[in-house]
């Protein structure tokens, strides 16, 4: 059986597609949306407009994570259905697995967030596909024109794999608010895993410009400048694993904390290769900290977010790490930015912290883009 993606054609440099072979689709298998039970089961693509349920769709450079839901009127959340598609080195292959799913359920709105870079400037003719990026064989993909190609016409809004989970941190902290009594106006998220990317929302809106903010390749303070580097090429840095990617992201946050670049350090001192196997005293955890004080105080003091959100697979030791890293950036403030301490002097613990959301921050930010798509249509705005 071919793949929903093999029915559409993408045309280099258009947004045209021929619109794919008629398929059944299956209704939403809807638990209880107040009182009743009902199934949406729209004649004609253009009834999406009326189905409450929102899709979601997370690129990330190991797994594609999907999602359907639908949001009750007391504000209780029922996932519909989820799946999870390797990324793999094909995205032909990959973004015809996240199709195939969607084509099976109605949805009202889609929000799509991804790996990047990526190019989201809806005027370009590459809007919607990747740019240079290190993951082999992605390059050039283009996310957007095939999941928009399974519903023609509904909502979207797309994003990137830190931006949405910004926004699904802003929204839950600001829940049922309206905008001039929001409990913050401003959020970063941080994601630390096999890379590191940042996020940033402000007054309500994500942020984007010349590309969309990369606060992962920002330079940070090394610690130990010229130790342990058995790495021709690096320019004498502690940490060289960053010479080793196709931006040479030498004395980068990325550079230093990525997981990879933490398994390099620990390879060429003969250590264990397995990160969750290290005890929470190993020295490591202080490079971890340090690096993204660094960034926190970046961001504090170039864009003054009110809030900085610290996720990814390496916070899972954010036991450790996040009481680090606000003692730091403490001691590298030094007092300069009086509204990020409490009363006894210290960095404010609800300032720097863990994902309300969990492993789940991606494919929850991607649903929050669906969900604010649907409002900016029906006149909400953010």
């Amino acid at each position: 059986q071919k793949s929903y993606l093999s029915q559409i054609a993408v045309f280099p440099g258009s947004r045209r597609h021929r619109p794919p072979t008629p398929t059944a689709r299956l209704p939403l298998p809807h638990r209880r949306i107040g009182p009743t039970q009902r199934h949406i089961m729209p004649s004609d693509p253009s009834a999406c407009a009326l189905c409450p349920a929102v899709a979601g769709v997370e690129g990330g450079g190991t797994t594609f994570r999907c999602m359907v839901s639908v949001r009750r009127a007391s504000g209780e959340v029922d996932i519909v259905a989820r799946t999870t598609v390797a990324t793999g080195s094909d995205p032909v292959e990959t973004l015809g697995a996240v199709c195939d799913f969607l084509q099976r359920y109605e949805y009202g709105a889609i929000g799509i967030c991804t790996f990047g870079p990526v190019d989201l400037s809806e005027g370009s003719a590459t809007y919607g596909c990747l740019l240079n990026t290190p993951k082999e064989g992605w390059s050039g993909a283009d996310i957007l024109s095939p999941i928009l190609a399974v519903r023609p016409g509904v909502p979207y809004s797309f994003d990137t794999d830190v931006n949405a989970p910004a926004l699904a941190e802003f929204e839950h902290y600001n829940a049922n608010l309206p905008p001039d009594a929001r409990k913050i106006s401003s959020c970063a998220y941080v994601t630390v895993g096999t890379g590191v990317g940042a996020g940033l929302v402000v007054n309500g809106a994500t942020v984007r410009g010349l590309m969309h903010p990369e606060a992962g390749h920002a330079p940070c303070v090394l610690t130990m400048p010229g130790k342990d580097d058995d790495d021709a090429g690096s320019t004498g840095t502690f940490y060289p694993w960053g010479c080793r990617t196709p931006f040479r992201g030498v004395g980068t946050t990325e550079g230093t904390v990525a997981s990879v670049a933490l398994l390099r350090r620990l390879s060429s001192r003969g250590e264990t290769a397995d990160l969750s196997a290290l005890p929470d005293s190993h020295d490591i955890w202080d490079v971890v900290s340090h690096a993204l004080a660094c960034l926190s105080c970046n961001l504090l003091l170039t864009v003054s977010v009110e809030r900085i959100v610290l996720g990814g697979g390496i916070m899972r030791r954010g036991h450790i790490v996040l009481p680090a890293v606000r003692r730091k950036v403490g001691e590298m403030l030094n007092g300069y930015v009086p509204a990020a301490l409490d009363g006894a002097g210290r960095v404010r613990e609800d300032l720097i912290v863990g994902p309300v959301w969990g492993d789940d921050a991606g494919i929850e930010g991607a649903v929050a883009l669906g969900r604010r798509a649907l409002r900016e249509r029906d006149g909400g705005g953010n």
